[in-house]
């Protein structure tokens, strides 16, 4: 686990330096930690239960999903931010529910995003397969982002240039320290979702797996956090949101790994676009995979 100079909690800090000014993107992560495992313990409780609200806007039925747990743990994220960060900018995947986005003042550099339930399809269906997720954009780039599994009591954090961590429940919970996370060896395919154009360019280079039609036609035997546990070596996304597939991203580009553009180049600002997208990214556990994978889509 991090604290607020971006060091994993336990390791002595140089006395000169101060914790808590000015903010920085570790300290917001570390802050909320046991937030985060309260949001998830409440998930999992109503989760067998839980009520779902119209379809939003979507080609898939992975678009086609918001139940209560989204709008609950957006709001609450949003009262344990303003009660310490009142400062930050905030963006959500639900804000158009949202009752409290209008009072962050917006006069940090720091922006954080939350998509609330991660995998709102996994988690309707009672999966256990989905996370909340929190990213820190600066107006440059990433900075920082965390992602909590409730239902398997495992997160995983970073940020920018201290590398990333596996924590558990207790661990989170506790600031203990966790486990440094280096995904360079892990194994397995290159991911994508709903993207039969980026199929067909990465035959020949790589084994991939589309995240649509495998939830569909196999119960979702894969899933875009398998990056982050050593079974999937990419994710090629066409588009990309800040919230999710580059929060993951950035938490394997701190683990060993690389997150480029498909050109190959440093991915630009999400906060350039209103909806924190991108065109494209490449995220890949390794230079070799990266290569291959430029060379297919670039």
């Amino acid at each position: 686990m991090l604290d607020g100079l971006g060091a994993p909690f336990g390791v002595v800090r140089p006395p000169a330096l101060c914790y808590f000014s000015p903010m920085k993107p570790a300290e917001i992560i570390s802050y909320l930690l046991p937030y985060l495992v309260t949001a998830g313990a409440y998930s999992d409780q109503i989760q067998g239960g839980v009520s779902t609200h119209g379809a939003k806007d979507g080609a898939t039925i992975f678009h086609h999903a918001l139940s209560d747990a989204d709008i609950t743990i957006q709001s609450f994220l949003e009262v344990a931010l303003l009660a310490k960060f009142p400062t930050l900018n905030f963006y959500s995947e639900e804000q158009a529910v949202s009752l409290n986005r209008r009072y962050f003042s917006g006069s940090s550099e720091l922006e954080v995003l939350l998509d609330p339930i991660d995998g709102t399809r996994w988690y309707i269906d009672n999966r256990d397969r989905y996370q909340i997720i929190v990213t820190i954009h600066d107006e440059r780039e990433i900075v920082g982002a965390v992602m909590y599994m409730p239902r398997r009591g495992l997160g995983f954090c970073a940020s920018k240039g201290t590398g990333a961590w596996r924590l558990t429940r207790e661990q989170m919970l506790s600031g203990a320290v966790g486990e440094r996370l280096d995904v360079s060896k892990s194994a397995g395919p290159v991911l994508t979702f709903n993207s039969p154009d980026v199929m067909e360019r990465l035959k020949g280079h790589v084994p991939a797996v589309d995240l649509l039609d495998s939830y569909v036609n196999d119960g979702g035997r894969y899933c875009s956090t398998d990056i982050l546990e050593g079974v999937a070596t990419g994710v090629a996304h066409a588009s990309c949101q800040a919230i999710d597939g580059g929060a993951i991203g950035f938490i394997v580009s701190e683990a060993g790994g690389v997150m480029t553009d498909f050109a190959g180049k440093r991915p630009q600002s999400f906060r350039d676009t209103d909806a924190r997208t991108l065109p494209n990214i490449i995220v890949a556990t390794n230079q070799d995979v990266h290569r291959r994978l430029s060379k297919a889509l670039g």
